[in-house]
């Protein structure tokens, strides 16, 4: 199931043969220049360009400096970072390709050197996986196998969490759960759980286990695999995952690794002709029908065509009350869906995502529900921030840091009273479930905090 396109190495890239040059990766000993300080300022000056063609130029003579003349790139190397950077969303794709193709060589030659630059690079990079031209895509994919190889394990793997796994495009969510598995292999288990991001990288891993997308599902799972071969990554899955997404993750290993040795995949006619057959085991058929349909039916939460989306939007809330706990294996691609589209400028699809909400809310696992919907209230904003929150006072321990992000005036922008008004509902509800207790964990807090607290509650 592995692509090609992302193996983690320093091989050109299979069909990135637009281009006459090729997209090496082995960091270029080429002539040495007579002046490179005066190289790299001519370079940097022919980026500035207009004219494409001289920017090529420029590209050139970059990976030229980068094989013979290292040492001068790195005087001003976040000047040129950030010059390659911005060619690499160039519409015109040569230069982007070039661009990317220049970072690949930086990444060679300088390796760890580049640590610094690693979060703008990633970013850039994700970015061009999705809705670009295969060739530039196959570059983004083989130049971000070439930064992992080469700079600090953990300023890799944190890049990837932050900016690809939560990313809407499957692609990139694919690309960066690869690249993030095949980190975790590199580093190993043992070294791993000694980390200060062991517990995210946990929940990461639970996360794309159960991503709508088939391949990024995959590593996910493989992720979790080898994080249940350790004691302390075992206990934090479980605190991660609820019991049910755990056994369903540990069930649906089993089954695609049954599957996987019989055949590429299952044939879609398989569950129609078992339930026309009478099979004594319908559910199973549904299951499985239900996890092909859905791996398409989540990306129209995010279709381009309004009318699409809303449509995907309506028909979400009305077979949420039919299927119940039935939908928790796909509750993370629900949830994001829903949330995304609760700011949407468009009345009628923020209808029905509110529509949608208050469905999950209704029918679907509370616990694994709120618990999903806490993670993402981290990258919410607007009205949405609002709504989610509203909903997840039922779960104490996800609710509790919202309280303290509100009271710490973290809340991102939305109407004051409108703030005002949620978080003293969100305060009220914890302190009717806590008490008392709600003002011990509130006495370790910043004095502003507690003093916003006393005013909500009239303490």
């Amino acid at each position: 199931m592995a692509d090609p396109l992302l193996t983690v190495t320093s091989q050109t890239a299979p069909g990135a043969k637009r281009r006459e040059e090729p997209l090496r990766g082995h960091g270029q000993k080429d002539r040495a220049s007579s002046d490179p300080q005066q190289s790299l300022q001519e370079a940097v000056s022919l980026l500035g360009s207009d004219d494409w063609e001289l920017k090529e130029k420029g590209l050139f003579s970059i990976q030229h400096l980068a094989g013979s003349h290292s040492e001068v790139l790195l005087c001003r190397l976040r000047e040129v970072c950030l010059a390659l950077t911005s060619e690499v969303t160039n519409l015109r794709s040569k230069v982007s390709y070039s661009a990317i193709v220049t970072l690949g060589e930086l990444f060679v030659t300088l390796k760890k050197d580049m640590d610094s630059e690693v979060d703008e690079v990633a970013r850039v990079l994700l970015q061009m996986v999705s809705n670009s031209p295969e060739f530039v895509r196959k570059a983004a994919s083989q130049t971000l196998g070439i930064m992992v190889e080469n700079v600090t394990p953990a300023r890799a793997m944190t890049a990837l969490m932050d900016m690809g796994v939560n990313s809407r495009p499957a692609p990139v969510r694919q690309c960066a759960a690869q690249l993030l598995l095949s980190l975790m292999q590199r580093i190993g288990v043992t070294k791993l759980a000694g980390t200060a991001w062991a517990e995210r990288l946990a929940h990461v891993a639970g996360k794309l286990a159960q991503d709508c997308h088939k391949d990024t599902r995959h590593y996910g799972q493989e992720m979790v695999k080898m994080l249940l071969t350790h004691q302390q990554f075992k206990m934090l899955l479980e605190q991660s995952l609820s019991p049910r997404d755990l056994e369903d993750i540990l069930t649906r290993i089993k089954k695609e690794g049954m599957a996987n040795q019989k055949a590429e995949g299952p044939s879609v006619k398989e569950p129609v002709k078992e339930r026309n057959d009478g099979s004594k085991k319908p559910q199973a058929t549904l299951s499985s029908s239900k996890r092909w349909i859905f791996d398409y039916f989540v990306l129209r939460l995010s279709d381009s065509h309004k009318k699409v989306k809303q449509r995907a939007l309506d028909v979400l809330a009305e077979i949420t009350g039919a299927l119940k706990d039935a939908l928790n294996p796909v509750i993370i691609g629900l949830v994001e869906g829903i949330t995304k589209n609760l700011n949407s400028k468009d009345a009628r699809v923020r209808g029905a995502a509110v529509k949608a909400l208050e469905e999950s809310i209704a029918h679907l696992d509370q616990v694994s529900l709120l618990k999903e919907f806490s993670y993402q209230w981290n990258h919410l904003s607007g009205q949405a921030l609002l709504d989610v929150t509203e909903r997840i006072t039922v779960v104490q321990r996800d609710a509790l840091p919202v309280l303290w992000s509100f009271l710490e005036n973290k809340a991102l922008p939305v109407r004051s009273a409108n703030v005002r008004t949620v978080a003293t509902k969100l305060a009220s509800a914890l302190y009717k479930v806590m008490g008392t207790q709600l003002k011990k964990c509130a006495a370790s807090k910043p004095a502003h905090v507690r003093e916003n607290l006393s005013k909500m509650l009239g303490w």
